[in-house]
Parts: structure tokens; sequence; C-alpha cells
């Protein structure tokens, strides 16, 4: 890994830490005020202020750089931090505990060189580095070897955002069910991928992502020797909606056979 992204991957991993705690203030406090984009797409105003947090930090460190966010969208430059500041937000003001801040950094398009995932409820830090491997709490992550779907533990998320999607999905979550041991949602893209990676999971499957809610897990994935496919790629645009399915690369063939049936 050269020293350009080792830099940003260390200042990544700093920056989280300090929004994710920060969130978790406002969290404790019961600060934050709750609203709606869409539905059953909720944002709160500890989303909006941990994600200017994140970028007055990663700017003053590396004012040429761009930045994608949930939340401000984007600004242009050399590179592009992709985050997303609080992945499961409903979790965050229920009081779940799985919910996450998500940074990522690539060059280019739908192509992370670095990850960092941190979950301030459960004091769990995951990041990965293009071509180095994927580490939880500094300790280096693998994926499980589960190599049949009757042991295989799996993430099938409802498109809640998109009801006329449930019906196919049904239909595909059965399939998946049936073939499978056993079936979890945890309500964090970036967790559910990061779960992957540390062998906790065997799978995960979601439609209608966006790409902040994928981009750094999606680099901790692969990096501990996981399988990232989506499914629907046509275009390499940060606006896109995305369909994903994730495994430990033991079983991704037969996901998307399932899938395909």
């Amino acid at each position: 890994m050269d020293n350009y992204i080792k830099i940003r991957l260390e200042r990544a991993k700093e920056v989280a830490k300090k929004a994710g705690d920060f969130a978790l203030r406002k969290r404790i406090n019961n600060d934050f005020d709750i609203s709606k984009k869409a539905l059953n797409d909720f944002v709160t105003s500890a989303d909006k202020e941990t994600e200017t947090l994140i970028y007055n930090e990663l700017h003053s460190s590396f004012p040429e750089d761009g930045f994608y966010g949930e939340e401000s969208g984007e600004i242009k430059g050399n590179g592009r931090w992709i985050v997303d500041p609080i992945d499961g937000t409903t979790n965050y003001f229920r009081n779940l505990p799985h919910w996450a801040v998500s940074i990522a950094y690539e060059i280019s398009p739908l192509e992370p060189v670095l990850g960092v995932v941190y979950s301030p409820a459960l004091n769990e830090l995951f990041y990965a580095g293009k071509d180095i491997g994927s580490y939880k709490d500094g300790e280096k992550i693998y994926v499980s070897k589960t190599d049949s779907l009757d042991f295989s533990i799996n993430v099938c998320v409802p498109p809640h955002r998109h009801k006329e999607l449930y019906d196919n999905y049904m239909k595909e979550y059965v399939a998946i069910g049936k073939a499978t041991s056993d079936m979890r949602s945890y309500g964090s893209c970036a967790l559910e991928l990061s779960y992957i990676a540390s062998g906790y999971i065997d799978s995960y499957y979601e439609l209608e992502l966006g790409y902040y809610d994928f981009a750094a897990g999606m680099i901790i994935c692969t990096e501990a020797g996981g399988s990232v496919n989506i499914l629907n790629l046509n275009t390499k645009s940060e606006d896109d909606r995305f369909n994903l399915l994730a495994s430990n690369g033991l079983l991704q063939k037969k996901f998307e056979e399932i899938l395909i049936k």
C-alpha cells in the first residue's frame, strides 16, 4: 500500500472514532431530532452534525480531496471520500447498538482503496486498505470457511423503502431460507459486510442501497477474502441504487444460482 493511501487510512481511523464518539454522546444524551426523507428513510440531526464533523476533519488534512456524503452530497476534488455518518439510523434513534460510522476513499469510481467502519455502541473498529488485508481492533480478520449452504448464516434485508419489490423479494427470501441454516438482519450494511469479513456470518443480500452504505464495508469484506457483487451494475454513478450480494466467496456462486432461479 503506497504512502498516499496509508496516510489516509490512518487519518480515517482517527476521524471515524472521533465522529462515532460524538454521535454516541448525542445518543446517550438524547440530543437529536428526527425527520423523514422518504418512506421509511429517516435522518436525525446527529447524522447531519456527524457528517459535518467528518468533512471538516478530512478537509483540514486533505483539502484537495473530493467528498461524497449521504446527507451533503458531492464536493469535487482529487480522489473522493465516501461517507455515511450513521449507517443504521433507525437503530441509532431506537437505541439499538448496530449502527456505525462508515468512511471509504476511492481514486476510481466504485473502487474503494480503503475503508473504515466504527461501531461506537459496541466499540469495534473494522478497517482495510488495498492489498494489506482487513482488521478488527488491530487484529487481522478473515471470512469464514463455510462452503456448504446448509451450514451458512445469512443476512437478507427486506426492501422496506420499496414496497413494490416485496413480492419478488419474498420469493428470493424463501428460497435462500430453505437452502441455508439461518437468517439474520442487523440494520447496518457497513456492519453486515464487516461481519462477513470477521467470519461471523456467511452472506448478505440487499436491494436498493446507496454507494455510501457499502463503500467501506465492500473493501473490508473483499480484503478479508470475501466476494462483493453489485448485481445491477450498468453505470458507474454514485447516484445509482445498487443491489448487493456479498459472501465469504466460497458460497457466492451458490447464492447467485438461487437468485437466478
